[in-house]
């Protein structure tokens, strides 16, 4: 197949969208399949595959130059170079600039568009205040309309899919995750190194935190649960033997730090700041627990990075994480309180052996959502598409 990726996002920029998109690339092409990849312009950035990959004129909002905004193009030129690259499918990856070019390309040449619906873009209204209620509404119907224009829906868990059905998608809508390297989350770095670049102790056991460093990641509930943690610590052992160790970057990078510092806890608590995704991945090995507090997650790689690292995972049971975390098995799914997910950080701090026992659990349980295995799904996917509009040229 020549496949069609339209996408706001690419190379260099970092984030689940692009892990997904390159994920899928390579194992698709070692299938035989070639993939094209339309998408803005970054500037200074050159691509290492230029003939599989077109950019477009773009601009970018100050302080966000890796997030570059394709500018309105000629679509009469899109289409063209589409057909003379014999596209068979689009899939788009945002409903946004690009992904109206996609389905403008799609249903210009007839071929199947098919969508994913990456992130739940109306619990993202903080970041735009005004009008609050109201926005997040107006994404809703746009989330429902665009892909009530698609042939099909591509969500990355089962929780994504069902909130879609509540918006009023009426599109089959099928659940595939991004696939994981699992032989890639067999290394890491080894724990004197990151103990003495981050200055932990050595009696201090790590919890991680790897993603993004923004508000919808619920951070702020995070540290509250670990100033308990600590306090608890305190009062058991008269030492605090644990540290957080927050992996990443991001717009709220600043605003932690110094969070992190009004409330006491800045001596339990590292930042790295942004990594590039092979060296990020080195840190899941070398950690104790993998805690995960986001609530907005439509997948949460990193929950299955870290299970595939072998180490317990402490998420709320939100979103993404509740379709990958068997409760009590490989980890643990708590409510939203506080209490509840400090309690069950603690009691595998308390229990190494139940944290053991746990983690090889994890490993076992991350085989299933090998990159491998999740790309055969979307390959399978794609046929299905192409002979389903094929079918339905011939009937007529």
């Amino acid at each position: 197949m020549n496949i069609g990726i339209f996408s706001e996002c690419y190379l260099p920029t970092l984030n689940g969208v692009v892990v997904s998109i390159e994920t899928f690339r390579e194992e698709l092409e070692k299938r035989g399949h070639k993939i094209y990849v339309f998408t803005p312009k970054t500037k200074g950035f050159k691509d290492k595959d230029p003939d599989h990959v077109f950019r477009f004129p773009s601009f970018t909002w100050p302080g966000e130059e890796n997030y570059p905004i394709a500018l309105p193009t000629a679509a009469a030129k899109v289409i063209k170079k589409a057909k003379e690259l014999k596209l068979d499918i689009i899939h788009s990856q945002h409903l946004f600039t690009m992904g109206r070019l996609g389905m403008r390309v799609a249903h210009e040449l007839n071929i199947p568009m098919v969508y994913t619906y990456h992130t739940l873009i109306a619990e993202y209204t903080h970041y735009v205040p005004i009008f609050n209620l109201a926005a997040k509404q107006i994404l809703k119907n746009i989330s429902r309309d665009f892909c009530n224009d698609c042939d099909q829906v591509i969500t990355p868990s089962p929780s994504m899919a069902r909130i879609l059905k509540t918006y009023g998608v009426t599109k089959p809508i099928e659940a595939i995750p991004t696939g994981i390297h699992i032989e890639e989350m067999e290394h890491h770095f080894p724990d004197k190194v990151i103990r003495a670049k981050w200055d932990i102790p050595e009696n201090r056991k790590i919890l991680l935190y790897l993603s993004r460093i923004a508000k919808e990641k619920n951070i702020d509930f995070l540290f509250k649960a670990f100033k308990k943690i600590l306090a608890n610590r305190l009062k058991k052992h008269r030492l605090a033997d644990v540290h957080l160790l927050m992996v990443g970057g991001g717009p709220e990078l600043n605003f932690y730090e110094d969070l992190a510092k009004k409330m006491g806890i800045n001596d339990y608590v590292s930042f790295t700041d942004m990594m590039q995704k092979k060296n990020a991945n080195k840190f899941y090995g070398a950690a104790d627990l993998f805690v995960f507090p986001s609530i907005t997650e439509t997948q949460g790689i990193v929950v299955t990075e870290a299970m595939a690292a072998g180490i317990p995972v402490v998420a709320v049971n939100k979103m993404g994480p509740s379709d990958l975390v068997r409760n009590g098995h490989d980890g643990y799914l708590t409510d939203l309180n506080i209490n509840d997910f400090a309690g069950k950080i603690e009691s595998l701090l308390d229990n190494p052996e139940k944290r053991k026992e746990m983690g090889k659990n994890a490993k076992e349980s991350a085989k299933e959502f090998s990159s491998l295995s999740c790309a055969i799904k979307l390959e399978k996917l794609y046929e299905k598409n192409i002979e389903k509009l094929k079918n339905s040229h011939s009937s007529k």
